[in-house]
Formats: structure tokens, C-alpha cells, sequence
């Protein structure tokens, strides 16, 4: 990386006006072409739901150099009508192949190519915004207002000591519960309305400090209205847990993503390795642990880095002065072993949450932490370098889905275990005439097949028809969810976040009850 750019800067000083030629070249090019190509532009509608996703949507777009405005009256295309105040990014500009390429459906007509890296990526669908693909040519003549920085207000409306702040999915629910850690914090377990206001399931209800919350409200962006008094609906207190993530030293890289967004929504977590979880007494120190996914599979996860003849040590010495900041070890190789999966096991049972993510989750169905629950894997020729796709919401109510709107989301596929519960079904019966009826513990699902790709690559894609998204399994007095995917994939699906983000604000208050265990199989016959 270093050696790119000195090299980059090399060449820049020694050959200048060619390269500021060939910017300016690029940029009209990029104009002449943007006027003439059969997409015109974009708009992202205003009047979202959660308009702090549209605000991260837009500044990403700035922070690139895409020039976005905002129509200062409403706007009438062939496509539709938008209300003013709508974003508006015109392809007539200098990086308007780059927004393009951001905002529009990843299609491969050629369904045997394989790609480098991942084959979608489409901002919209990756962060759950209604973004619309512009082809008349009238967006180019839309009056806008340039958009520097989006800068979102919250809103507190009425009078009282009481606040009820609307949960529509924002991942800032999370830090805005961080916020007011010293006070009272409860989520609503149904929807309630107050005047014209509706609040859904999961909005929270604030009771405290009235100018710490109007003024966290107002930071975050969000919508609340203050209360006379408690809605009348059940709720359940909001208590913050103790958070583990735990890394492998050997693959550390997605790690380091859902470390990034934990820092990023201010929720707090201890970085954890092999060796605090070999000592033990887990559920003393945590209440939800989060294995991110990493590794590749259960086995590399548990064993990680062969031993080798001599210890690797990772830690801070006079020659190396920035190691240890994170973590430190007399040996990296190893791994928990089979005592730490005991102890992972052990933490589940005493009443702990355990959080898989996408190849993580391999690891409680293959070491029998959750022993009715197998996990498989796609065939040698299904193909998917993170597609997105459509994920059905089977239990609305869960807390894990707060926030959502629609029982069909756009996920990214992460190549995750092919999950499955069973059911105690005599595998030697004959097939049931319909389809049996999907188990409790399962709480999203892919429907699969091609009509539920949504942008990018996807080869067999009826491998995964109905196949278990996200799983939460009871076990002793905790739990284990089991995401097959990955919700917190570097820094990019931001419609998925809230769906971790839930799961570890209502840690201690999910519902869900335990499977009955399977009846011994009937003896063929």
C-alpha cells in the first residue's frame, strides 16, 4: 500500500500536466456521456421512513465526489412524481460513471463469469433506500439546491416529562441508547399511536434528564414526541449488556469490520482471543458474546493457526512497540480448542447470548452447541460472491426485526452455512404431501431461486430456497442466534446492522421458546 502511493505520487510530480490533462479529459468525457447514455440520473425520494439512512446514503455519495442537489419543487418524470426536497444525482457531471456504478442493479449476463471480488453492491438496496434509476432526460433540467453535507436535525414534538422516540430502523437507536445509559430506557412490544404519530414496535420510551434526551434525539436525527405520561402498551426495560467479540489471530480482517461499526455506533465491547475464553467463567464477565464471521469454517475457527515446533508470541517489546494494543499472546496458534468450545457452552447454558455471524455460525451446529440444528454446504457448482438477494421475515414480532417495515428485505448473501432444524421426522417415512410447517426458531429465510436475486451474481441459486437466514435457538437458561449471514459486512449493508444492533439491545428479553426435543426415531421396517 505505501509503495502505491509514493509511486502515485511519483509520477504525479514528474508528469503534472498530463495527469491534470487527463483529469479534465475524463470529467467532460464523463458529462458528454452521462447526457447521452440511457439512464439519466437518480432521484432517493423524500418522505423516507428513516431518513437517517437516506443522510448516510447522500453523504457517502458526497464523500466521493458525486454531486447530489436537492429539488427545491416537487418533480414530475416519466418515471413519476417526487415531492421537493427529493435528491436528485444527475449523470451529466464528472463522476456520474462512478454514481452509476454505486446506484445501479449489478447484472452478469453471463452467468459462468467469476469475479474478483464481490458482484454487488447496489448503495440502495445495501442500506434499505428507495433509490428510483432516472431514464428521461428532464432530471438534467431539475432545479436543485447543491447538497455540501447532509446535516439532519431530530425532531422533538409537544410537551411532557415522558419521550417516546420512533424506532423506523435506524442503526442510531443503538447509540442513542448508549447515550442515555444513566437513564430509564424501555421498548415498546407494539405498535402505539400518539395524535397522528405512530410508533412502532421497539420505539423506545425515555423517562429522565428531558434536555440530555432532547438533545440526543436531536444529534441522532431522530423522531420522538414528548408524553404526558407511559403509553399504554407492554414494554420491557432496555438494559445494557456486557459485550464480548471474539477474534481468531489468524483471520482477522472481517473482525475488524464489525469492530469498526461497534466503534463507529458508539457501543462498547471487549475484544476477546482464545485465551480469556480457555480461562473460562464466561457468563461472570459477559452477556452476549459475538463471533464475527472469520475463518471459513468451524474447524479453523476452533483450532485457528497450526502449532508449530516453537511458540509465535504477539506481543509489545522494545523491537516491537505497537503490538499488543488489542490483544496479546504468549503462543497465537492453537486456538480455543475443544475446552473453549466447552466453555463457549457452558456461558450459553448459565444464561448467555452467543451471536454467530455468516461462516461463524458453522461452529455451534458442528461442536453441538446447538446439537438439533445441522449446517451444510452449497454444491461445487453454486456460485455467489455476495449477491443480494431477498430474505423473507417469518416472525415480525421478534425483536430482532424492530425497525422493519416489510416482511421481504434485501440481504447480502455471505456464504454462510446452509442451516437446518430438525424436526425428530422419521427420515424413512414417505414425504409429507405439504410442505411441513417451518420450525419457531426459525426467523428469517431465504426464499432463493433467481426471481429473488436482487443485484449481482448468483449460480444455483435454488440451493438456498427456504433455507434458515437466522436462527434463534434456546439452550439451558441463554441462547444462540445464528445469522447465516453476515449483517455487518465491512462498511457497506447498513439495512441489516439494526438487525445485530437489536438483537443486542433486547439481549435478555427475547421471547422465543425452546424447541421440544425431537421424539427417537420409528425402527424401519
Amino acid at each position: 500500500g505505501e509503495t502505491g502511493v509514493l509511486t502515485a505520487l511519483q509520477y504525479t510530480s514528474q508528469f503534472a500536466k498530463v495527469i491534470l490533462e487527463n483529469f479534465y479529459v475524463k470529467s467532460r468525457n464523463s458529462v458528454e456521456t452521462g447526457r447521452k447514455e440511457a439512464v439519466a440520473g437518480y432521484v432517493i425520494p423524500a418522505g423516507q421512513r428513516d431518513e437517517t439512512r437516506v443522510a448516510r446514503l447522500v453523504n457517502m455519495l458526497r464523500m466521493q465526489g458525486i454531486e447530489v442537489g436537492k429539488a427545491k419543487s416537487d418533480v414530475k418524470l416519466k418515471e413519476g412524481e417526487f415531492r421537493a426536497g427529493s435528491y436528485v444525482v444527475k449523470r451529466d457531471q464528472p463522476y456520474a460513471r462512478l454514481a452509476k456504478i454505486l446506484l445501479e442493479k449489478q447484472v452478469y449476463p453471463d452467468p459462468s463469469l467469476r469475479t474478483y471480488d464481490d458482484a454487488s453492491w447496489t448503495m440502495g438496496l445495501m442500506s434499505h433506500t428507495d433509490v428510483r434509476e432516472i431514464a428521461d432526460k428532464a432530471i438534467l433540467d431539475v432545479a436543485v439546491d447543491p447538497v455540501a453535507e447532509v446535516k439532519l436535525a431530530g425532531i422533538v414534538a409537544g410537551t411532557g416529562s415522558t419521550f417516546a422516540v420512533a424506532h423506523t430502523g435506524s442503526n442510531a437507536m443503538i447509540t442513542l441508547r448508549e447515550r442515555l445509559k444513566d437513564l430509564k430506557v424501555q421498548a415498546t412490544e407494539k405498535e402505539f399511536k400518539h395524535g397522528d404519530a405512530v410508533f412502532p414496535a421497539g420505539s423506545f420510551v425515555v423517562s429522565g434528564d428531558a434536555g440530555k434526551v432532547r438533545s440526543a434525539i436531536e444529534w441522532l436525527g431522530l423522531t420522538a414526541v414528548a408524553l404526558p405520561a407511559p403509553p399504554s402498551v407492554p414494554m420491557h426495560d432496555l438494559d445494557l449488556p456486557k459485550i464480548a467479540v471474539y477474534s481468531t489471530w489468524g483471520s482477522t480482517q472481517d473482525v475488524g469490520w464489525v469492530r469498526y461499526a461497534f466503534d463507529k455506533f458508539e457501543v462498547p465491547f471487549d475484544l476477546i482471543y482464545k485465551e480469556q475464553i480457555r480461562r473460562g467463567d464466561l457468563k461472570s464477565k459477559y452477556d452476549v458474546i459475538v463471533i464475527p464471521n472469520q475463518a471459513g469454517t468451524a474447524k479453523r475457527l476452533v483450532f485457528d493457526i497450526e502449532p508449530r515446533a516453537t511458540p509465535i508470541a504477539y506481543k509489545k517489546s522494545d523491537e516491537f512497540r505497537t503490538l499488543g494494543m488489542y490483544g496479546e499472546s504468549d503462543d497465537i496458534t492453537g486456538g480455543m480448542g475443544l475446552e473453549g468450545v466447552a466453555e463457549i457452552d457452558k456461558f450459553v447454558k448459565a444464561g448467555g447470548v452467543l451471536v454467530t455471524l455468516g461462516t461463524a455460525s458453522f461452529l455451534p451446529a458442528e461442536f453441538g452447541v446447538t446439537p438439533n440444528i445441522d449446517a451444510a454446504r452449497t454444491s461445487a457448482q453454486f456460485y455467489s460472491p455476495g449477491a443480494i438477494i431477498d430474505a423473507e421475515i417469518l416472525r415480525p414480532e421478534h425483536p430482532i426485526f424492530y425497525g422493519y417495515e416489510r416482511r421481504m428485505i434485501p440481504v447480502r448473501y455471505a456464504n454462510g452455512p446452509l442451516l437446518t432444524v430438525q424436526t425428530g421426522a422419521n427420515p424413512f417415512d414417505a414425504p409429507p404431501a405439504t410442505p411441513p410447517p417451518t420450525p419457531q426458531s426459525v426467523l428469517m429465510r431465504y426464499p432463493g431461486g433467481d426471481d429473488h436475486v436482487l443485484s449481482g451474481l448468483m449460480r444455483g441459486a435454488t440451493e438456498i430456497r427456504n433455507r434458515p437466514a437466522i436462527i434463534d435457538q434456546p439452550s439451558g437458561k441463554g441462547r444462540v442466534i445464528l445469522f447465516a449471514g453476515n449483517p455487518c459486512y465491512r462498511w457497506q449493508n447498513f439495512g441489516e446492522f439494526n438487525m445485530l444492533f437489536n438483537t443486542l439491545l433486547n439481549f435478555n428479553d427475547i421471547k422465543t421458546d425452546a424447541p421440544k426435543r425431537p421424539e427417537p426415531n420409528t425402527p424401519a421396517r
